[in-house]
Formats: C-alpha cells, sequence, structure tokens
C-alpha cells in the first residue's frame, strides 16, 4: 500500500476525526488509566454505530458544573454572548458544537509528519524563579488582538508574542526550502489553523529566549481547546484571558480593510470565511475552559481602539497588579 493508498483508506474510515474526537476526550479528562478510557471510547463508537458516527465532543461530559458569569470591571454582570438562546454573532451557544476544524493530522502529507515530531515537554522557565505573569488575547480574525496586545504589552512593559506574526515571519523565511513550511504555508493561506505541535514550539521558544521578561501578552492563542490543555500541562495556566467579542459584520470589514492595505496571504476571501468559521466552532468550548477557571474576561471590541485598550488597561491592573490599584486609591 502506497501513501495514497494509505491516505484514501484512513480517510474512507474517518480514522483521523475517530482519533482527533478521542484525543480531545483524553486531554479534557485526563484520566488516571487512559488505556481502559481509550478501550471505553472504542466500545462507545461500536454502540454508536462506527467512526462516521462519533461528533468531536463524544468522549468530553458536557456542563460538569455551573459556571460562574464573565464579570466586568466594576464587578458587574455583563451580556454575554455566550449565553445560550438563538442570538446573532459567533458567540452563540449551540445546541451541538459544530466539529473542530480538521488541520495537522493523520491525513497530512507524510513529509510534514516525519519532520515534525512531537512536541518537546520541557521547562521554559527557571523554576526556581516565579513565572513572568501570562496573558491571551483571543477573538475573531480582525477583532483587534494585534492593537491591543501591542498597546498593552507597552503601558507594563511586558513582551508582546504573536504567534501569527512569528508563524508569518517562519513562512518567509522557511516555506521556500523546507517542505514542513512549505506545507504549513498552504494550510495558512487556505484559512485553516497551524499544526499544533508546530504552534506550541514556537511560542516556547520565544519564551525562552525572554526569561527575565516581567510577563507576556500572548496574541492569537489559544485558538482550539487542545493547545490550552497543551499549553496548562506543559507551561501552566496563563494568569487572565481576554475575549474581544466583535461582530461578524465589522470583522469581515476589518479583515477586507487590512487585505487591501497590507495584502496578508491569510486575508483573501476564501480563507477570511474559513477563519471566521475556524473561530466559531473553537470559541464556545475555549471559552467555557477559561469560565470554569475564572480567568477569563469579555471585552466589547465592536469600539473605538482606545476605548477598548481603557477597559483592558483596567483589567489588566485589577487582575494582575491589584497593589498598585490599592496605592492609587486617594486616602
Amino acid at each position: 500500500m502506497n501513501t495514497s493508498d494509505a491516505k484514501e483508506y484512513l480517510s474512507r474510515r474517518q480514522i483521523p476525526h475517530l482519533f482527533e474526537s478521542m484525543l480531545t476526550g483524553l486531554m479534557y479528562h485526563r484520566p488516571e488509566d487512559p488505556l481502559s478510557f481509550l478501550e471505553n471510547c472504542l466500545q462507545k463508537t461500536r454502540e454508536l454505530g462506527g467512526p462516521e458516527c462519533v461528533a468531536w465532543d463524544t468522549f468530553i461530559t458536557p456542563d460538569r458544573k455551573p459556571l460562574p458569569p464573565i464579570t466586568t470591571v466594576q464587578g458587574k454582570k455583563a451580556p454575554c454572548k455566550l449565553d445560550s438562546g438563538p442570538g446573532p454573532g459567533p458567540y452563540r451557544r449551540y445546541d451541538r458544537l459544530p466539529p473542530i476544524q480538521a488541520q495537522f493530522s493523520i491525513e497530512s502529507d507524510s513529509d510534514m509528519t516525519e519532520s515534525s515530531g512531537l512536541i518537546q515537554e520541557y521547562d521554559v522557565f527557571d523554576p526556581s524563579k516565579p513565572r513572568p505573569h501570562i496573558i491571551f488575547v483571543i477573538g475573531g480574525p480582525g477583532s483587534g488582538k494585534g492593537t491591543q496586545t501591542a498597546k498593552i504589552a507597552a503601558h507594563h512593559d511586558f513582551e508582546c508574542v504573536s504567534v501569527g506574526e512569528i508563524l508569518r515571519n517562519q513562512l518567509l523565511h522557511h516555506a521556500p526550502s523546507d517542505r514542513k513550511w512549505e506545507l504549513i504555508a498552504q494550510i495558512i493561506a487556505n484559512g485553516e489553523l497551524a499544526p499544533q505541535e508546530t504552534t506550541i514550539e514556537e511560542l516556547k521558544h520565544q519564551f525562552i529566549k525572554k526569561q527575565d521578561a516581567k510577563g507576556f501578552i500572548v496574541d492569537g492563542f489559544p485558538r482550539e481547546i487542545s493547545q490550552a490543555f497543551t499549553f496548562e500541562e506543559q507551561i501552566g495556566s496563563p494568569d487572565l484571558v481576554i475575549l474581544l467579542a466583535c461582530s461578524n459584520q465589522q470583522l469581515r470589514q476589518r479583515l477586507e480593510k487590512r487585505a487591501s492595505l497590507q495584502g496578508r496571504p491569510d486575508d483573501n476571501a476564501h480563507a477570511i470565511e474559513k477563519r471566521l468559521e475556524t473561530f466559531k466552532h473553537n470559541i464556545n468550548l475555549i471559552a467555557k475552559y477559561y469560565q470554569e477557571k475564572g480567568l477569563i474576561i469579555r471585552v466589547d471590541a465592536d469600539r473605538e481602539e482606545d476605548d477598548i485598550f481603557t477597559d483592558i488597561n483596567a483589567i489588566v491592573k485589577e487582575r494582575l497588579f491589584p497593589d498598585d490599584m490599592k496605592e492609587e486609591e486617594p486616602c
């Protein structure tokens, strides 16, 4: 059996889809006996009627406990697009969430599989020193993540880390001569997510290069739930996750404007729709995961960038530097 036949065999029988679902369940539950867990997953797959009947979240138990509300800086409950209901926008809750978009999997090119390897586990920060603060800024493509990340980093003397920018720079330098990066370039140009192991490794390298940083603010990470699991397992939880909530109409307008000004390869019409769809499919579970940890704050990103920055800055001060805020209070 050649490579083409092997790919066709696996794809036709939904094997990559099944593995993705089992891996998601495994990372979500982290059972003491992973083999028994996987055996139960396979048994459930048989009972459902085969791999084609398995959804990406089949092996996750939903709604394990009530979720705390996402609070605003003032401590009041804000209207949240993640609440149930048929409201517009990418943040509404689905009765049954659609599958996470397929990206790097067994179906991917064999050259890429051979060259990328597994995610390496090692200490990113010196365990004898306090870990720098880490903030994630997430939101749809065009929500202003890069702009707000740069502003906050400059204001608080944090290191700004843009996952998208890192990958684009790597593609610029390596895609013409490296098969792995050539394939990643094709994936990104199609509006899909770069392979998880590549994203995590590049992020860890940025942390290692700047060990003495006061903190890091990361633009555009995580973009799927498995990235959140892997980051926590190998590095730890972020101190804060900021969700920039923006309407689909606003996102499209900003992306189309950026495409005309910057000419980014992932801002073509097909890629824009694909990225919006991927974000919409992934955001609910990511937001729920960080809600359960009490780490996520939602910010209305349909406004002017200075107004958005003012709110984010207040959130960062409240969550990360509460002692400084007490000193600023009048006696």
